[in-house]
């Protein structure tokens, strides 16, 4: 039986039923209860069983979670809010946002155990069926957490709300382990023209086999580098414009259908893409996408002109914020210095034992302020070389005011955050239709969930 990711993802997944029901003398609405359901929000359905194993499985986890109606009623806020999110024309959710955390999580999973481990630890028997449930339920989530943006946004916290929730909560706060901080600088081998010509000639090579009439499907399970659609013979669904890198809106959305592009780049590697259904502004495509990868020869180039910056920056010729912004292949990193970032906490420190195993191997030895030696690593799922600076070592300690007053501040603003959501989430379930089984008429929610008077 596969482990729901709920738990450990903190995220909710989305499950589809359709029931079909005729009247019956006693049950003259021909409404039956369908086993297993335990409440209907929207379009969105949750299972007794989802409740019932996520609760366990928190509980083993460690979350606090003190019984299975609080349980229920979080997934309930969870499914409001993404029913309310796919009705939004303002929250846009891309395939690139969503295959951006997918890798993320995948990679935290690794720094935990091996693929074969972690996949049967959750019940899979290959990475792309994994990652496909995982796109699911990343889509899920990016939606509805876009969702709490638009209904939080602008909020902030006074000095004097921060010392407030810091005495209130003072004894409940937990300690700080050991912190880092850490900036990189990113940079892709340096590809050379034979190679890159390689690759070209191989997609227009597949082009012309499939207008023969050979498979593009099978050709995408064979070929295709892009782990989220490649099990599926390429095939992406409902395409809307922005969704997808600009290089590759501009070729499929000029396709008539059934015709094949030829080979174009895009920042991922290059591609051929077919247009398969055209609805509107949607669309259904197959693409093929091959990467760029480095010969060792071009590696051991690119090291030595990464060894090259990192010595200009030491000698003082220029700072490591100068390197990174000049050289870094990292746009989200690039124009801060290379400071990385704690995705779950906005924070630039980090737990050192929750880093990457790679990382941590990195920076192991150094000092702060020193630079490491460039590793090969992966970014945006292609091959890169990369080196870290060890910014700054924060030691373990109790949580204080003074060392830690933008950790509480964040504290304080999501706390405000979730007492607004919360308030908006009462204020729609007048206007979502819910349904929650009888089995939980014990339950004692803070929101009417049951629309009583």
């Amino acid at each position: 039986m596969k482990i729901k990711l709920y738990v450990l993802l903190s995220v909710f997944s989305t499950l589809s039923v359709l029931v079909s029901a005729q009247p019956t003398q006693n049950n003259p609405s021909g409404q039956l209860k369908l086993d297993g359901v335990a409440a209907v929000v929207g379009g969105e359905v949750i299972l007794d069983s989802d409740i019932e194993r996520d609760y366990v499985q928190a509980k083993m986890q460690g979350y606090e979670v003190e019984n299975e109606c609080d349980f229920l009623e979080n997934i309930l806020v969870d499914k409001l809010l993404l029913t309310k999110a796919k009705e939004d024309t303002l929250v846009i959710i891309t395939n690139d946002q969503v295959e951006r955390r997918v890798d993320g999580t995948i990679q935290r999973f690794l720094t935990q155990g091996s693929e074969k481990e972690i996949l049967e630890y959750f019940g899979y028997t290959t990475m792309p069926e994994f990652r496909q449930e995982l796109v699911g339920i990343m889509r899920d989530q990016a939606f509805a957490e876009r969702k709490q943006e638009l209904i939080t946004q602008g909020m902030d916290a006074t000095p004097e709300e921060v010392r407030t929730f810091y005495e209130q909560y003072s004894s409940e706060l937990p300690d700080i382990p050991e912190e880092v901080s850490l900036d990189h600088i990113v940079v892709y081998p340096e590809i050379s023209p034979e190679n890159e010509q390689k690759v070209i000639d191989d997609l227009a090579g597949y082009k012309k086999e499939i207008e023969e009439g050979a498979s593009f499907a099978t050709k995408a399970i064979l070929y295709s580098n892009d782990p989220g659609s490649s099990s599926n013979g390429g095939l992406i669904e409902n395409v809307k414009r922005g969704q997808m890198v600009p290089e590759f809106d501009a070729v499929v959305f000029n396709l008539q259908e059934g015709e094949i592009s030829d080979p174009f780049k895009t920042e991922f590697g290059y591609h051929i893409a077919q247009l398969e259904k055209r609805r509107g502004q949607e669309l259904d495509i197959r693409h093929i996408l091959v990467q760029l990868k480095p010969t060792p020869e071009e590696i051991a180039i690119t090291r030595q002109k990464l060894d090259s910056i990192i010595l200009k920056v030491e000698t003082g010729e220029m700072t490591f914020k100068e390197a990174a912004f000049r050289y870094s292949v990292d746009k989200y990193t690039k124009f801060n210095g290379g400071r990385l970032v704690d995705n779950s906490s906005g924070e630039d420190k980090m737990d050192r034992t929750k880093l990457p195993a790679n990382v941590q191997a990195a920076i192991s030895g150094l000092e702060d302020g020193e630079i490491s030696q460039p590793f090969e690593d992966e970014f945006q799922r292609q091959p890169v070389l990369r080196v870290i600076k060890l910014q700054q070592t924060i030691p373990a300690h109790k949580i204080n005011i003074e060392a830690d007053y933008a950790r509480l501040k964040n504290l304080t603003i999501n706390t405000k955050r979730q007492e607004t959501v919360m308030k908006w989430v009462g204020e729609q379930i007048n206007d979502t239709f819910i349904t929650i089984d009888s089995d939980y008429d014990k339950c004692d929610f803070r929101l009417n969930w049951r629309k009583t008077e």
